[in-house]
């Protein structure tokens, strides 16, 4: 009788810890619930997570973690935890949309199309249609963007100044070793000089769309710039690249020939022919990473024992955020060489690494600031002959400024630039500051 009442109470006792387990389970589901129905996706995925081993394969539980982890951006768990819940329920619509929603939300396009259709093939609810029906215009709006046929460009004008429009060094004399430290003054074209300026450029790109992946794509740019009183250090710049880009699902390959040239005092100063190669995926719609590789050819005119060739290789990550001031950010990082094309004149070839960042915050929708920085470091490929040491220069480079928009297509932008050259070799060692005032207008 005893042994009886013990296996009753033992029972009682077990099936009061069943149910006081469920109780505390269906709490925090509950409770999970009630974050993402608050727009607090990730306290519900933080919830959620630390549970996914012991109930794992509970649908339930299942499609309240995709949720909170695809609103939280983790997107590829939240796939993994609705495919369990499609395994176990397969009709169940709901889920199926929402895969096909974090498909979308990675860029995997035709993966989203897919899952989307096969959605609205099984006859779900009417709110549940109307919803994928959107997210279907979307990727058609996004896929119709990225093929899109056109040509576009920009014409703006500029005022500034510049404390040191010719790049010189402050020193007014120095000494020079190959001639046993002779003394040389320089004249004033050759010291540091400030001036006013004026610049006008604008420039044109176009794209033709031979298929939904492939397309051709072209762009030219020109400008110049005029110092009061300076003439001399005039400068001008034309470019134009062609090429042809490939797009599938999340990645990119855009192959360009590019020509360039550099011109001061109305003289070419050096010439640039070569190409680029650079690969594009995008991690999610909103970040991605690139990495290039570029080949050119340096000509110099006048003083072809300068000539070099040019070899870079180089990586980048940009990335936008959400939130008021919806901020961007990019970093990239590159090195490579230049190798002389003549004998003997090695003290004009270096070898170079450097890093880019920059980003920028929304205002307000009409006024976006932004930086930009740079830091390069060089070191000459042999002794500089005049001065009897390898030269090795380290340029940083900040740029600040607003781009405002005044009117349609019409954007004004105040800036500051500053320029910051260390080299070892006294003529190559300067700093400037830049600022200016530009306005600009885009037509399509």
């Amino acid at each position: 009788m005893l042994r009886r009442v013990a296996s009753f109470f033992g029972v009682f006792a077990c099936a009061l810890l069943f149910m006081a387990a469920a109780h505390a389970q269906d709490a925090t589901l509950t409770r999970a619930k009630t974050f993402l129905d608050a727009k607090k996706a990730p306290e519900a995925f933080a919830l959620l997570d630390p549970l996914e081993d012991a109930r794992a394969g509970d649908p339930e539980f299942d499609y309240l973690l995709g949720l909170a982890a695809i609103d939280s951006g983790h997107l590829t768990r939240g796939v993994f935890a609705l495919e369990r819940v499609i395994a176990v329920k397969p009709n169940f619509p709901e889920a199926r949309a929402e895969i096909a929603r974090a498909y979308f939300l990675m860029g995997e396009n035709r993966a989203a199309r897919e899952e989307f259709e096969a959605v609205k093939a099984s006859n779900p609810p009417p709110a549940v249609v109307s919803n994928v029906n959107q997210f279907l215009d979307a990727l058609q709006a996004r896929e119709s963007v990225r093929n899109t046929t056109g040509i576009s460009g920009y014409i703006e004008m500029g005022l500034g100044y510049d404390s040191n429009a010719n790049a010189a060094t402050t020193a007014g004399s120095f000494a020079i070793p190959a001639f046993g430290g002779a003394v040389l003054t320089l004249n004033n074209n050759g010291q540091q000089t400030h001036a006013w300026f004026a610049s006008v450029g604008g420039g044109v790109s176009g794209r033709y769309r031979i298929d939904s992946e492939w397309a051709l794509i072209g762009s030219a740019t020109i400008s110049e710039r005029y110092n009061n009183k300076y003439d001399q250090f005039d400068t001008g710049y034309l470019a134009g690249d062609a090429g042809v880009s490939w797009k599938r699902e999340r990645n990119e390959i855009v192959g360009l020939l590019q020509t360039q040239e550099s011109r001061v005092d109305n003289n070419v100063f050096r010439r640039a022919n070569g190409g680029t190669v650079q690969w594009r995926y995008g991690l999610t719609p909103d970040s991605e990473i690139s990495v290039y590789g570029q080949h050119s050819r340096l000509v110099y005119p006048g003083q072809r024992e300068r000539d070099t060739v040019r070899d870079v290789i180089g990586g980048a990550y940009a990335k936008a955020f959400a939130g008021a001031l919806t901020p961007s950010i990019y970093v990239g990082l590159y090195g490579g060489q230049e190798v002389e094309t003549h004998t003997g004149f090695g003290n004009f070839g270096n070898r170079l690494n450097g890093l880019r960042l920059g980003g920028q915050l929304s205002i307000t929708p009409k006024l976006i600031a932004f930086i930009s920085g740079s830091y390069e470091d060089r070191v000459y490929r042999a002794p500089d002959p005049l001065f009897i040491d390898t030269r090795h220069d380290k340029q940083s480079d900040v740029r600040v400024g607003a781009n405002y928009v005044i009117g349609r297509n019409l954007t004004i932008t105040p800036s500051a630039a500053w320029t910051d050259s260390r080299s070892n070799i006294i003529i190559y060692d300067y700093s400037r500051w830049i600022t200016m005032v530009n306005l600009r207008y885009d037509f399509r």
